[in-house]
């Protein structure tokens, strides 16, 4: 009768955590519904500021490549997916420095259009593997007409002729004046 009485325990609190986990996962499942409707209720909000960022990012890219550029979005099982695609076709490698200046630039107008706190200053490396056309475009034409400083280490002779180089300099470094003075 005792071992029967242990079973009878055993098969008890076998089926008191079974039925506890059952409970764990359908408050999970409850949490998990509550989660996802928030993000889908947040759907059109994004939409429209993909739109709002697509009006600058376009006009920049276009600008600078004769291209649109956009930014897409793609709601997963795992979140949002963002692709940055050209209206006229492929984007080709050579053109990716150029559009992360554009992203770059226009986010910041996007910021200050929304009201959104963000740094209005942006550092680009390896500028000169940009068209000479392209720089010069984002130098004279696009960064002047944006609140932002945009910082770029370059050497002066991998700058486009027709640019003012100090127009743009804030500071200079050479062999025997450097930075740190070492």
């Amino acid at each position: 009768l005792n071992r029967e009485y242990e079973r009878k325990g055993k098969f008890e609190e076998q089926k008191r955590l079974w039925e506890s986990s059952n409970q764990k996962i359908k408050n999970k499942k409850e949490e998990l519904d509550k989660i996802n409707k928030g993000i889908e209720s947040k759907d059109q909000l994004i939409q429209d500021r993909i739109t709002v960022f697509n009006k600058y990012f376009s006009e920049i890219s276009n600008k600078l490549y004769g291209e649109h550029f956009v930014l897409s979005s793609e709601n997963t099982e795992k979140g949002y997916s963002l692709t940055i695609s050209s209206l006229e076709g492929r984007l080709g490698t050579g053109k990716k420095k150029g559009q992360i200046a554009s992203f770059d630039l226009a986010y910041i107008q996007f910021a200050d259009e929304l009201d959104i706190d963000c740094l209005h200053f942006i550092l680009h490396d390896q500028i000169e593997n940009v068209h000479e056309n392209q720089i010069t475009s984002l130098l004279n034409e696009i960064v002047n007409n944006i609140n932002c400083q945009y910082i770029l280490p370059v050497l002066r002779d991998k700058l486009p002729s027709d640019i003012t180089i100090t127009d743009f300099e804030v500071l200079s470094l050479a062999q025997e004046d450097k930075l740190f003075k070492i």
